[in-house]
């Protein structure tokens, strides 16, 4: 999609992923005759898309009341969790989530803002945003026919990690705590289909852990995340050509691809003089599981949303209520939980592989269907007192 981008909007949404999307997306439903631009340097469907691709059910139907069949690769019905030593844990939940064709939910998402009148250049790199300046923000940008500039009422950065879009300004810039992550596309493997698959301990990635999600009988997503004190010391790429070769001998890589998760929770305002932030511009990924996508699209609504209340809104004052309102909601729908989990993740990040292990052993006796998410967190747990002592912060407060 590349329409001619006008020089002055009424919106203009930096970034074209979940956040991005589902901004543009609800802006466009607002019933208002607004011109909304909505620019990424890229088209948003390219493959591969850096992510694992599983989401949970419920909430992505809330977001996207009509989840189109064609975007959904398979159900979810569990997970498998894999101590260090090998030993495997089956958690059953029969439906709870969607393993996604991501690329192909990004292309239909940027369908419908198009159908609905969203001015989309996917081709288009931000390059530079002013200050507020007679009620208008510049967006600088690139693309192949050269620099321009647009003007927008309001702003919604959903750009990514430390772009550097509102830095000087009181607002918060999606850089803290960012890790890296890296993915392969992998033939030649047996996994049960409907069930994704989470690896713990320091031999398979330090701080962080490794996975396996089904693309489909033929094709899994294979990856890992390390956390950011372990980075160096075992770098990402290296990580997962040696996880592969040991767990998944003979297997065929088709491709390799990384990212960066900005994985902390830095607690900073998400708007300032009609800029917003979501996505990972925000840092609203989830601390621990690095999970992002449904709290992306959480956020991108949220924001426009609230931006569709102080556009009409001449005064600072009379606006920061509003960002309050934004930020009270996304603490509620995720914010709050995310404080929590930063406050003991290192704890987490340190656990020792043989607390793993001797949580899945004593897991691995429980029947399938008595077994829970949070008995398995309890019986991790109660196998380190120092542990549970140093994860006490999870259980007080916000």
């Amino acid at each position: 999609m590349l329409d001619v981008l006008l020089s002055e909007y009424d919106f203009a949404v930096i970034g074209a992923g979940p956040a991005g999307l589902l901004a543009a997306l609800t802006l466009a439903r607002s019933g208002k005759s607004y011109r909304v631009a909505l620019i990424d340097k890229r088209d948003p469907w390219r493959e591969p898309v850096s992510c694992a691709e599983a989401v949970h059910r419920e909430r992505l139907e809330a977001l996207v009341p009509m989840v189109e069949p064609e975007w959904v690769r398979g159900p979810v019905d569990g997970a498998i969790f894999v101590a260090p030593d090998g030993t495997e844990v089956r958690l059953e939940q029969k439906d709870s989530g969607y393993l996604i064709d991501r690329a192909l939910m990004h292309k239909r998402l940027a369908e419908q803002s198009h159908g609905f009148g969203v001015h989309c250049n996917f081709r288009t790199r931000a390059v530079g945003l002013s200050k507020l300046e007679n009620g208008f923000r510049t967006v600088r940008y690139e693309n192949a026919n050269g620099s321009g500039e647009l003007k927008a009422r309001v702003v919604i950065d959903c750009s990514g990690p430390g772009t550097g879009f509102g830095d000087g300004e009181n607002i918060t810039r999606g850089n803290f705590d960012v890790e890296p992550a890296v993915f392969a596309l992998v033939k030649g493997l047996k996994y049960p289909v409907n069930y994704i698959q989470m690896f713990f301990g320091r031999n398979y990635a330090p701080g962080g852990y490794a996975w396996l999600f089904p693309r489909d009988t033929h094709v899994a997503n294979v990856g890992l995340v390390i956390g950011r004190d372990y980075a160096r010391e075992a770098p990402a790429r290296q990580a997962l050509k040696h996880f592969i070769e040991q767990t998944y001998p003979g297997a065929e890589v088709a491709s390799f691809q990384g990212g960066a998760i900005p994985c902390g929770f830095p607690d900073e305002p998400l708007a300032t003089d009609n800029l917003y932030k979501a996505g990972d511009a925000a840092n609203m990924v989830h601390p621990l599981s690095r999970a992002g996508i449904l709290e992306a699209m959480t956020g991108g609504k949220f924001a426009a949303e609230a931006a569709l209340k102080t556009i009409g809104m001449d005064r600072e004052e009379n606006r920061r209520p509003v960002y309050a309102e934004y930020k009270t909601r996304w603490d509620e729908a995720y914010g709050n939980g995310h404080r929590r989990i930063c406050r003991i993740k290192k704890a987490f990040m340190e656990i020792p592989d043989g607390v793993y292990n001797r949580a899945a052993r004593s897991l691995s006796k429980v029947p399938v269907g008595k077994l829970g998410m949070g008995r398995i967190v309890f019986t991790t747990l109660w196998q380190s007192p120092t542990l549970l002592w140093k994860l006490r912060g999870l259980f007080s407060g916000k």
